[in-house]
C-alpha cells in the first residue's frame, strides 16, 4: 500500500539525516542556516514531545510502539481513504517508527538537531520524524474538516 511506501522513505529520510548530524553536528556549536533562526545543533531527547518526561524510555517506547500499532491498523482498515489521508497516515507511522528506532537503538534518546527561534527563545530541537508527524496530522485535520468527507477528499 502507498502508506507504507510513504512511512518507509519517511523513516529512511530521518535515519539518514540523523546519521549525518551524528557525524557532523556538534552539542555545543551550532551551524547556523538562515542566521540565528535557523540553525542545526546535536541534541539527545530523552523525553516525549518537547522534551517532557513522561516516565522514562521504557514508558515512551511502549507508548509509541502502541501508536504506530494504532496508524498501521488504521491504514489496514480505511483502505478507501483519498490517496492525500494515505500519505497523511503514512506519515505518521513513519514518523512514529523513525523516533521509535532512536529509543529502541540509542539507549531510550532520540536524536534532534532542527532548532529555530530568534535569541534565547527557541522552539525545542526537532528532527525529519517529528516533521512528518505533524505534517501527517496537519493533512489529516485538514481533510477531516471538510465534514468528515475524507474518503472523498
Amino acid at each position: 500500500m502507498k502508506a507504507f511506501i510513504v512511512a518507509a522513505a519517511a523513516v529512511a529520510l530521518d535515519q539518514a539525516t540523523k546519521s549525518l548530524a551524528l557525524r557532523n553536528l556538534s552539542s555545543v556549536e551550532p551551524v547556523p542556516l538562515l542566521g540565528d533562526v535557523f540553525r542545526l545543533v546535536l541534541k539527545f531527547n530523552e523525553g516525549a514531545a518537547f522534551s517532557l518526561s513522561w516516565g522514562g524510555p521504557g514508558v515512551l517506547i511502549a507508548m509509541t510502539a502502541a501508536a504506530a500499532a494504532a496508524v498501521t491498523v488504521a491504514i489496514l482498515r480505511w483502505r478507501r481513504r483519498s490517496p492525500a489521508g494515505m500519505a497523511g497516515l503514512g506519515l505518521i507511522l513513519g514518523g512514529a517508527l523513525g523516533n521509535l528506532g532512536d529509543r529502541v537503538f540509542r539507549d531510550g534518546r532520540v536524536i534532534d538537531f532542527l532548532d529555530m527561534g530568534l535569541g534565547a527563545r527557541r522552539w525545542p530541537t526537532f528532527n525529519v520524524a517529528d516533521i512528518a508527524i505533524t505534517v501527517g496530522a496537519l493533512v489529516l485535520v485538514i481533510l477531516h474538516r471538510d465534514g468528515g468527507k475524507v474518503e472523498n477528499a
